[in-house]
């Protein structure tokens, strides 16, 4: 294939291509001009201001506030954490269920009450009330699951506290 027979086969697509490529690059010629006139003007705004001794001096300052909240925020930040750390030990949402744990003695005077951490550590505490005597008991509680086995109600409570936690 000659050229003659390339350009007249084909000319009128790389005429269209060319045509093409030559609006786009205008395009963008007309878009990078007014990039670089709005960057003028910003230079010229601050060519204005850098010949200004208080502008600069407010500059610096401004710049040194900066940093100094910068660093005020850092602080904060590893403070934040180190009490979230915290909070993960403290107590949270004690929970209490009253109950009759003798059936002879009237009303609700046994209790069981668990005290847990962010990590489901902690304590389970039973009462248990009685005519002639009443009783204490602790029970530990690692990661959510008690150490020694427990009552209906010491369940329920663990499981609140589980759920609430």
């Amino acid at each position: 294939m000659g050229i003659e027979e390339f350009c007249s086969r084909y000319g009128g697509f790389v005429l269209s291509g060319g045509v093409l490529l030559a609006f786009l690059a205008f395009a963008l010629g007309i878009l990078n001009g007014l990039k670089m006139a709005a960057l003028d003007r910003r230079w010229r705004l601050l060519n204005r201001f850098a010949r200004d001794d208080e502008f600069l001096l407010n500059l610096e300052k401004a710049v040194g506030g900066l940093d100094r909240l910068e660093r005020r925020i850092d602080a904060l930040s590893a403070e934040q954490e180190r009490f979230s750390l915290l909070l993960r030990r403290c107590t949270r949402t004690p929970v209490v269920k009253r109950f009759n744990a003798f059936h002879d003695v009237g009303s609700d005077l046994s209790f069981s009450m668990v005290l847990l951490d962010g990590e489901g550590n902690g304590v389970i505490l039973t009462s248990l009330y009685g005519r002639e005597e009443t009783r204490m008991y602790a029970k530990k509680v690692t990661k959510g699951a008690p150490a020694t086995r427990v009552s209906t109600e010491e369940e329920e409570v663990l499981r609140e506290a589980r759920a609430n936690g």
